[in-house]
């Protein structure tokens, strides 16, 4: 019986070629991934190491024991190497736009925030010259101090409003 090529990521095919690896956790791989590969996000390599342990799995090349909660992956006798390709990354060239059209998010999100800014200052000065008013002028504090709340809550507002305008352009840029 002829086994199917597999395609995994190289690195990994170069970790899992290793001869003194013959039984391993998901965690100790993804950390042998990262040491060849720093710039890999934690999360991309470990959902790279899972995948790839699940087709090495189902062709049968390595065998998933469970010892307690340790998940322990041991190398079977049907481990072929020379089985192993290594993939092409999956739309090298998406990232481009991406980038692009983050760009123009962010300077969307600056606008939006400074005009946020802006509304806010005026919405603090009208507080505040409301209350100069009603010191100046108490008998106008009646008929005048719903516009005066309305003036606190809409500053209020605009401070919620900017927090998170501030916290979307922080998670676009990182």
């Amino acid at each position: 019986m002829t086994q199917p090529a597999i395609r995994i990521n190289e690195v990994l095919i170069s970790i899992l070629k290793s001869k003194t690896l013959t039984q391993f956790t998901a965690i100790e791989l993804k950390k042998i991934f990262i040491k060849a590969l720093p710039d890999a996000k934690n999360k991309d390599a470990s959902q790279l190491v899972h995948r790839t342990l699940n087709k090495l799995c189902n062709a049968h090349f390595i065998k998933k024991h469970i010892d307690g909660k340790k998940v322990l992956f041991i190398k079977t006798p049907l481990f072929d190497e020379s089985c192993l390709y290594a993939s092409t990354p999956r739309k090298p060239a998406s990232k481009k736009p991406i980038i692009n059209d983050n760009a123009h998010k962010l300077q969307k999100l600056k606008t939006t925030l400074n005009q946020y800014q802006i509304d806010l200052l005026g919405h603090i000065g009208e507080a505040e010259e409301f209350k100069r008013l009603f010191n100046e002028f108490p008998e106008t504090k009646t008929n005048l101090y719903s516009r005066y709340m309305h003036a606190r809550n809409q500053s209020s507002s605009m401070v919620g409003k900017i927090k998170a305008i501030e916290a979307c352009i922080n998670t676009l840029e990182s």
